[in-house]
């Protein structure tokens, strides 16, 4: 068998789970209807996944660790953007990203209560891990006087949260989305 041809067969299957489970939730979404909207036979999909929680969590680590790519140090370096620019590029590839993923944000954002407690922990890690990242950079425009003296980690959270509200109200609203620069702005 093709790589291309398996690849192309996993990616109809993550596809299709996305699909389902931002419609129908976690746990109403059965193996037989993600296979059946793929196209694929169900002996395919347990050449890639061991149960639908095995696909869950590779949807979910792929997205994070995509997240997390997507938020990048701001630096100080001579010839470095300036910082505003740097926080505003990490804001845009965040939202090309969670609003590209729509089904998936659906899922995170809407759903919440669908995952079982080792996804909830992977998720809060995450946002750990984030604010950490934010954090470090408040510190350091705090140093170079760019940013007032504050609770870093009190605000990186706010960040967070003001990041998550924004992307709640424009995935779950019917009207027309702005584009990302609006939103960065």
């Amino acid at each position: 068998m093709n790589i291309e041809a398996r690849d192309l067969r996993k990616h109809r299957l993550v596809d299709s789970a996305k699909l389902a489970f931002a419609q129908k939730g976690y746990h109403e979404t059965s193996i037989s209807e993600i296979v059946r909207q793929a196209g694929i036979a169900r002996s395919t999909f347990y050449q890639y996944f061991d149960s639908k929680l095995h696909l869950f969590e590779s949807i979910l680590e792929s997205f994070l660790q995509d997240l997390h790519e997507s938020i990048k140090p701001i630096s100080i370096a001579a010839g470095s953007p300036t910082p505003l620019s740097q926080i505003q590029e990490n804001l845009t590839r965040v939202l090309d990203l969670v609003l590209r993923e729509g089904d998936l944000t659906r899922i995170l954002m809407h759903n919440t209560g669908a995952l079982d407690r080792t996804m909830v922990g992977r998720l809060e890690d995450f946002y750990s891990q984030a604010a950490g990242m934010i954090q470090r950079s408040l510190n350091q425009g705090i140093a170079m006087k760019l940013v007032r003296p504050c609770d870093t980690r009190i605000v990186s959270y706010s960040i967070i949260g003001a990041v998550k509200e924004v992307i709640f109200q424009v995935t779950s609203s019917k009207a027309p989305r702005p584009s990302t620069p609006e939103l960065v702005n």
